[in-house]
């Protein structure tokens, strides 16, 4: 019995996309060789191959909040690693630096889910409150919204300085944004303080 054409179609169309989610080759080290980044849900680790590295893999620390749902996402200067976890979603933003020769975390941004979307409506059905921090720069500002006597508010902008070390891939683990979400909730809480 012969497989419909359509069936055929799917399957390729869903293998390709599952594969471009987890796995992305393309020239991050400005070499105009192909490079590789991929995710290993067996390991919990994300895996990188460069070129200019002689093509020796490459490995984060163990990521252990990695969730089903994680994904690579391209960026013109790298890309970006997915993961939700509970009430938080983080998006982790990678780029090659040339010095190091390694794959450098650039920036960390999250989103909180943490107020019934279904109650307060529409201003916070993609999350509650949404913070990022350039690892460059050290520049973080976070958007959120509170609950007071019942009713939805918007959070004056928060605009700090926040400080974390050089992180290569091969030194990235979930430890860093769990740190970031720590310090944006000790300033959440605070700015919740000052306007209640």
């Amino acid at each position: 019995m012969k497989t419909p054409l359509c069936v055929l179609l799917m399957a390729v169309f869903f293998t390709g996309y599952s594969q471009s989610t987890r796995k992305i080759v393309k020239d991050f080290d400005g070499d105009f060789e192909p490079d590789t980044v991929y995710i290993d849900s067996d390991a919990d680790k994300l895996f990188c191959i460069l070129s200019s590295n002689n093509y020796r893999e490459t490995a984060s620390l163990e990521i252990r909040s990695m969730n089903f749902g994680n994904t690579l996402v391209d960026t013109p200067n790298g890309f970006e690693f997915r993961n939700d976890y509970g009430r938080s979603g983080f998006i982790n933003e990678f780029e090659y630096d040339p010095t190091s020769g390694q794959m450098q975390l650039v920036k960390i941004k999250r989103t909180d889910y943490d107020i019934d979307r279904y109650k307060y409506g529409k201003e916070v059905r993609h999350g509650s409150g949404k913070s990022s921090i350039d690892l460059k720069t050290h520049s973080y500002k976070g958007d959120f919204y509170d609950v007071y006597k019942d009713k939805l508010r918007k959070l004056p902008t928060i605009n700090s300085t926040i400080k974390f070390p050089i992180t290569y891939l091969e030194t990235f683990s979930d430890a860093i944004y769990f740190e970031f979400e720590k310090k944006c909730l000790a300033l959440y809480e605070q700015a919740k303080k000052e306007t209640h």
